[in-house]
């Protein structure tokens, strides 16, 4: 062995052994086909277009799954399988080209600004593709007509006319009452210091102790009723749901309008359960980055089954669900990304809510679902 061969071998030996490169995670791909939902309302009807966009070059045959507003009747949609508030299309797209559903519906007047979504999926695989969400538009009910307005304005001057008429009535038969006899001032005077003097009580020494414990009492109860309530809400935040590492404020979602959770903004499109054997609960999200990148974490997605109980997204059923692992790279700034999460709830237990957080330590969404 030469003295080059053995410095070599010492200096490897010496030495720490670098650390094996990691191959860069896959990116999560474009999706083939996008969609996009727009309303049109006239008075209490609403038709609904959906635009499906095929970037690729290969023909796309999709699942298109429409959620109506509650309390939409009179649902007609040429083609499609109604099913509730869902109406279910299955739709090929061309290559590089764009097809339209249409659907409409008619909500009671008057009605508030409701939420429709649409989401599309590949017929073939089930993956989720895209989402969209759109707001029917309020509408008010009838004017009503020229008299019922003015009936409130009417009935306040009768009764301060009544007042008044009263006021009056009064003071007109005060001064028809007669003058009373009057006694001269020293005959007066002579009948006062006739009568003898009344001495004077002191209170008895239970009075004031009475009072000061009534007014302990009356105190002590304002106060059980103030802060008990905040004591059992400290309480939950200590022990309860939002006790697992979460820190600030939650928001309350709704299903199709964004809520947001610091710098990430959430849609919730659907989330139903189906029960079986097991239950199985189906949600279909977005997610928008703020001014900063957004990481997820599987394990921070939460569908409560009690105060205390939860369970987390299904890995398996989350990778098949969608055209790549949403929860792979951050979503980077002003970018949105949808994703489908499936929960396989325990025999016998009944979903509660569902939670979404940005991160660890994030207060989080949440979605009622009793």
């Amino acid at each position: 062995m030469t003295i080059l061969t053995l410095g070599v071998a010492v200096a490897q030996a010496l030495l720490p052994a670098a650390a094996p490169v990691s191959a860069p995670a896959a990116a999560v791909p474009d999706a083939p086909v996008q969609v996009a939902l727009e309303t049109q309302s006239a008075g209490a009807n609403t038709v609904y277009q959906i635009v499906l966009t095929n970037t690729s070059a290969l023909p796309m045959t999709t699942t298109v799954i429409q959620r109506m507003p509650d309390g939409t009747t009179s649902l007609v949609a040429d083609g499609a399988k109604v099913d509730g508030d869902r109406v279910v299309w299955s739709a090929k797209v061309a290559p590089k080209a764009q097809t339209t559903l249409q659907s409409s519906g008619a909500l009671p007047v008057p009605h508030a600004s409701e939420p429709a979504t649409a989401c599309v999926n590949d017929a073939a695989s089930g993956r989720l593709l895209d989402c969209a969400a759109a707001d029917v538009v309020a509408v008010a009910g009838p004017e009503a007509p020229w008299w019922r307005r003015w009936l409130p304005f009417v009935a306040l001057v009768a009764a301060l006319g009544v007042l008044v008429w009263l006021g009056r009535r009064a003071w007109q038969r005060r001064a028809a009452r007669p003058a009373r006899e009057t006694r001269p001032a020293d005959e007066a005077r002579t009948i006062r210091e006739a009568q003898p003097e009344r001495p004077s009580r002191e209170p008895a020494w239970w009075v004031p102790v009475g009072l000061a414990a009534v007014a302990v009492i009356v105190v002590s109860a304002v106060a059980l009723l103030v802060f008990v309530p905040r004591m059992a809400a400290a309480v939950e935040n200590a022990q309860g749901v939002r006790a697992h590492a979460w820190n600030g404020p939650q928001s309350e979602a709704e299903v199709g309008q964004e809520a947001s959770d610091g710098t990430a903004h959430f849609t919730i499109y659907s989330a139903s359960c189906t029960k079986g054997k097991t239950t199985t609960c189906d949600v279909t999200l977005s997610i928008r980055a703020g001014d900063q990148p957004v990481q997820l974490y599987r394990t921070m997605q939460r569908l409560y089954t009690s105060d205390k109980t939860w369970v987390e997204p299904d890995p398996a059923a989350v990778l098949a669900a969608n055209y790549g692992d949403p929860f792979t790279l951050a979503v980077p700034p002003g970018l949105e990304r949808v994703m489908a999460l499936r929960f396989s709830l325990p025999a016998g237990a009944q979903p509660d809510r569902l939670e979404l957080h940005d991160g660890a330590f994030a207060g989080g969404i949440y979605l009622n679902l009793e």
